[in-house]
């Protein structure tokens, strides 16, 4: 009898109102064991998988909610939890679930997308995304919790997606784009440039193709809206991509046309752009998907051990910044560049500039040099590895 109380409580816990969850210290060390072993295995960087577990306990009964975006790592834990002696309700949530109906999946519709860590205009930008980028939704809390193709997971407005069903997302990654290939212009309402704007683009952007008038593309948004913009800020996908280099001489003239371009916290457009945001921005714009952060990015490729005089640099290596290992700390990335050869590098900090890890060049930076920690080697890996790939093959792109 007493048993079957229990199970009820925790059962009727569930679907009403969350019952008030123990913390991580108050659960008994077998459960904290548990959850702790999963999340190492299963959600190790927070920023591409979540684990979230709300336990409540009661004698060997156990109510587990939270969520999750792995369903093995659901399954394993329900299943490690029975093995340790627990009779379990299960009520944590496997994202995306059922709440969502079958829109699950989105286009980006804004030239930038804010992405935000929790569902509000005054939290914390985190990354961004842009117009005609597919992104897997999660879940919803008045607004999106969306996942990009880097497996970024933030939060956006609704405003800045739509949302789209399987069939409409397959259609929308075969469909013929117009790629921005400017940092900055605008949709026209007509093929005329004094027309009236639909809205502004960055480079990266792409949209559906529908035909040309002229010095104008017809181009077609993820909602459906209208416009042309002009040949002379875009290229057809196709066209595009025949011609794309992915060598390090391209890869560098394309990073140096943003110089001057403001440093922006979390930003990865033309607009503004974050150290790795950066590094993320200009490889976008030769089709190539790498992780968003400098700390992700450095997981990467193959790592370098910089000699002294630099002589095992190539250009096109990534170079990376922040805090060298003691007995006590672990190596810590902070900062990323992009290594354009002679002892130069490529950055955002402040805004796009180049410096100098040679103290008798004049653009000689003591200050990263001070903190340069190694570099990584990533254009060989284009393609070969899943954390650098081009659109073609990542999944996002394949729905």
């Amino acid at each position: 009898m007493k048993t079957r109380i229990l199970t009820t409580i925790l059962i009727l816990s569930c679907i009403a109102l969350p019952a008030a969850a123990q913390t991580r210290d108050a659960l008994p060390a077998d459960v904290r064991h548990i959850v702790d072993s999963l999340r190492r295995a299963y959600a190790p960087d927070s920023r591409t998988a979540i684990l979230d577990v709300d336990c409540t306990v009661a004698d060997r009964h156990i109510m587990v909610r939270g969520r999750t975006t792995s369903a093995a790592c659901r399954q394993a834990l329900y299943d490690a939890l029975r093995s340790a002696g627990y009779e379990t309700v299960e009520c944590m949530r496997r994202l995306p679930d059922t709440p969502l109906g079958a829109d699950t999946l989105a286009v980006v519709r804004l030239s930038v997308c804010n992405m935000r860590s929790a569902p509000d205009f005054s939290a914390e930008m985190v990354s961004q995304a842009v117009m005609g980028m597919p992104v897997r939704v999660l879940d919803y809390d008045g607004w999106y919790l969306i996942q990009s193709p880097d497996d970024y997971i933030a939060w956006v407005h609704p405003a800045a997606i739509e949302l789209m069903d399987r069939d409409e997302m397959q259609a929308w990654n075969r469909a013929e784009k117009a790629v921005v290939t400017s940092h900055c212009g605008f949709v026209r309402t007509a093929p005329r440039d004094d027309a009236p704007t639909v809205s502004d683009i960055v480079a990266g952007n792409r949209l559906r193709l529908t035909g040309e008038k002229g010095r104008f593309y017809a181009v077609e948004y993820p909602d459906g809206r209208t416009g042309y913009i002009p040949k002379a800020d875009a290229r057809p996908e196709s066209e595009w991509r025949r011609t794309l280099r992915y060598d390090a001489d391209a890869i560098i003239a394309t990073a140096q046309t943003l110089t001057g371009v403001p440093y922006l916290w979390a930003g990865t457009s033309s607009k503004g752009m974050d150290c790795s945001g950066f590094v993320r921005t200009v490889l976008y714009m030769h089709d190539i998907i790498i992780p968003r952060d400098a700390s992700q990015q450095a997981l990467t490729g193959s790592r370098i051990e910089i000699a002294p005089d630099l002589r095992n640099l190539e250009p096109g290596d990534l170079l990376f910044f922040g805090r060298k290992a003691t007995a006590t700390s672990r190596e810590r990335v902070v900062h990323v560049g992009i290594y354009i050869g002679g002892g130069r590098f490529i950055h955002s900090q402040g805004d796009v500039r180049t410096g100098s890890l040679d103290s008798q060049d004049e653009l000689f930076d003591g200050y990263n040099l001070a903190r340069l920690l190694f570099a990584a080697r990533i254009l060989p890996h284009i393609d070969r590895l899943p954390q650098l790939c081009t659109t073609p093959n990542n999944p996002y792109y394949r729905f």
